[in-house]
């Protein structure tokens, strides 16, 4: 293979490997992006939960309790589903904020609790794990080195990270490590750095009530 091919092809994976990173983080277009807001309000009716596509600063207020959910300088949610899950009450929404010059595209998943929980977030080391040790909590080292190299855990108190962390909830971890989790006062949240994905909704749903129930049932009865 002469150094021009050599070139060429190194060129289209490079432009490739663009056009996959690009269409995970830039938003979608109007087309797209109408179909999108179609396909979950579909699944909202499958599920029997309420929807709303407007966007909602007042509800981004409502959750900013969540250290996760309290970034840049402007910050809304819109797609918002509501209702009860599973027996579960449940709020799913996509999130947006700016920072400088940048947009940012969350989404959210979280399950309300009679709770006052210490803030405990399980994330990975990468940006947003740092951002994590900004808030000035170090992470906590556990036994298991596969799960301490897989995620961060920080939180407001040690022992109730070990509590989270038995090894059922770390072999479920383990077994789902796209898994962002905050966890304060009465709520848990899982979170991804992406928009909401019509086909992954139920499935998102059925693991943050997952997480919901691998907590220990002792710690309600302590909250």
């Amino acid at each position: 293979m002469n150094n021009d091919v050599l070139l060429k092809v190194l060129m289209a994976i490079i432009v490739f490997g663009l056009v996959i990173v690009l269409s995970r983080y830039l938003p979608c277009s109007a087309d797209s992006e109408e179909q999108r807001r179609r396909d979950l309000a579909a699944i909202a009716r499958k599920l029997k939960l309420q929807f709303s596509p407007k966007s909602d600063f007042e509800l981004a207020k409502k959750y900013s309790f969540l250290r996760w959910l309290r970034r840049g300088d402007i910050n809304y949610v819109y797609n918002v589903f509501y209702g009860y899950h599973l027996g579960y009450p449940v709020t799913v929404f996509d999130y947006t904020f700016a920072a400088g010059k940048s947009d940012y595209y969350w989404s959210a998943f979280v399950l309300k609790m009679k709770t006052n929980f210490p803030d405990t977030i399980i994330s990975h080391e990468n940006m947003e794990s740092r951002f994590a040790e900004e808030l000035g909590k170090s992470h906590i080292t556990f036994e298991s080195a596969e799960f301490s190299h897989a995620f961060r855990v920080r939180s407001a108190d040690k022992k109730f990270a070990f509590d989270v962390c038995h090894s059922r909830m770390i072999e479920y971890l383990l077994a789902n490590q796209d898994l962002t989790i905050e966890i304060r006062g009465p709520a848990v949240a899982v979170l991804f750095e992406d928009w909401l994905r019509p086909e992954k909704v139920e499935g998102n749903l059925a693991r943050l009530i997952e997480i919901r129930k691998l907590l220990p049932e002792y710690l309600f009865t302590n909250a």
